[in-house]
């Protein structure tokens, strides 16, 4: 345990330390991140598989160069990934979202509002910036597996839509600016059936909110298949206030 312990701590020195006078770009500081993530990946692989292991990870990179986030794997589970990027400001997004960690071995979320500005003066929103924690672990955790699945968790305001498709929508649901594929279908169709919902795939049965400029669009691996979820106020909390409603909506989501 000394000797993995070890390990570790110099695993997220080298994540988040760089000396003061070392000056590395912001492409420089998200490869460094991206390859000892990796490293840690496989020695989490190697841990779970004689013990029960639940691994966390909050990084916040010292040079600032890197938007901060909130990472949780576990051997066991589907090659997928639940996702919430906008905790503090799309209210139980994360509650929501974390709760598909089990059926999924990952769980990633941000640590910093969206409208804090990153050293770069832009947004740090992670469905937005280019260069973040959980974009790199993304990258690493896809190097590891066949194929990934990325749920990503979202909220609207039904009242705030233009359309009105978009103002009678429970869900809306995509795959940002790909082609809805069948599975996309499939798990609108599972949400409308079991949960009595009225979702709606984008582009197909509503014209917005869409996930098209979500920065997955751009850096999503050749192996992953990105999900974006829109979820209306009164869905979350009742998925909040229902356990059931809850189990229903992790089995469309992960089918």
């Amino acid at each position: 345990m000394m000797c993995y312990k070890s390990l570790l701590a110099a695993i997220l020195v080298s994540l988040t330390g760089q000396t003061h006078a070392q000056q590395i770009s912001t492409s420089e500081a998200y490869t460094s991140t991206k390859n000892q993530l990796t490293q840690w990946l496989h020695v989490q692989k190697s841990l779970g598989q004689n013990n029960d292991l639940v691994s966390s990870l909050t990084l916040k990179d010292k040079t600032n160069l890197l938007v901060a986030g909130e990472i949780h794997y576990q051997p066991s589970g589907q090659p997928c990934i639940a996702y919430a990027p906008h905790r503090f400001y799309d209210k139980h997004t994360y509650d929501i979202a974390i709760t598909l960690l089990g059926d999924c071995q990952v769980f990633l979320a941000n640590t910093v509002h969206r409208n804090t500005n990153a050293q770069d003066g832009q947004k740090s929103d992670l469905g937005k910036h280019r260069y973040s924690v959980t974009n790199a672990f993304i990258e690493s955790y896809a190097s590891t597996v066949d194929k990934v699945m990325i749920y990503q968790i979202h909220g609207f305001d039904a009242k705030k839509r233009r359309t009105k498709q978009g103002r009678s929508s429970d869900v809306i649901i995509s795959q940002g600016s790909r082609p809805a594929t069948a599975k996309l279908q499939y798990i609108s169709q599972c949400l409308k059936e079991k949960l009595q919902l009225t979702s709606r795939v984008y582009p197909l049965e509503v014209t917005e909110l869409g996930g098209t400029k979500n920065i997955l669009n751009q850096i999503a691996p050749k192996n992953s298949e990105f999900f974006h979820i829109e979820l209306s106020s009164t869905v979350r909390t009742q998925l909040m206030q229902q356990p059931n409603l809850m189990s229903q909506f992790k089995t469309c989501i992960t089918l």
